[in-house]
């Protein structure tokens, strides 16, 4: 499948400005549906670790982040869907920003309710990105689809738009005692996805409902 070029500039040029696209009714919701059925027990089980005391899967307070990658590559279904996993719009988009990539994990971000705000910070850890004299160049990409609607009640997603061309290595010393940070909150809809650059400043908020907000990653890597 090829992306009509002209969609194609537009996605690339928005990536490149802001650090992420939102892809509106980009996966049918029936779809959609039916990951998140799949994904409800793995998350069950995930969730009686945590409360056995098992604390290798949280970010935070009740919030779980783990790799499903185990689950789908045993059980198949709807969660190894080469939609999510291998989506050639997303994977033709990967190719003209990271050029030789590859496969990075497969995990669920899962805030519970109750889930504290996350402090801010990129995926890409500083030495990935090399010199810090010298500008910042993609290392790393994330698919994201929710799998339920996300709104401000139920812990969306923080991002500093223009801050994945950014070296972060001062990140924890000077963002808190910046005066405005103008951040933008992620809201979707079932069946929207996102595309975003690993080293964009972001954060998950609290979760104030009982219904966890999910949130699937497939990442991918430059390869040097």
């Amino acid at each position: 499948m090829s992306i009509d070029p002209r969609q194609k500039s537009l996605w690339l040029y928005e990536l490149k400005l802001n650090g992420f696209i939102i892809l509106r009714n980009f996966l049918p919701q029936d779809f959609v549906h039916a990951m998140k059925e799949q994904f409800e027990p793995i998350l069950r089980g995930e969730v009686m670790k945590v409360r056995g005391g098992d604390g290798a899967m949280l970010r935070g307070s009740e919030r779980l982040s783990f790799d499903i990658a185990p689950y789908v590559d045993r059980l198949g279904g709807p969660l190894n869907d080469e939609r999510y996993r291998r989506n050639p719009i997303i994977e033709e988009l990967v190719g003209d920003v990271l050029g030789r990539w590859r496969y990075g994990v497969t995990k669920a971000e899962c805030a519970l309710q109750g889930s504290d705000t996350m402090a801010w910070h990129p995926d890409v850890p500083s030495e990935a990105l090399g010199d810090p004299s010298t500008p910042v160049r993609p290392v790393r990409l994330t698919f994201n689809i929710p799998l339920v609607d996300v709104n401000d009640s139920n812990g969306p997603m923080e991002v500093i738009p223009g801050s994945h061309r950014m070296h972060h290595d001062d990140c924890r010393e000077h963002i808190y005692d910046v005066p405005q940070v103008n951040a933008v909150r992620l809201l979707f809809r079932l069946g929207d996805a996102m595309l975003r650059d690993g080293n964009i400043l972001h954060r998950g908020t609290s979760n104030t409902v009982t219904e966890p907000r999910i949130l699937l990653d497939q990442t991918y890597r430059a390869v040097s």
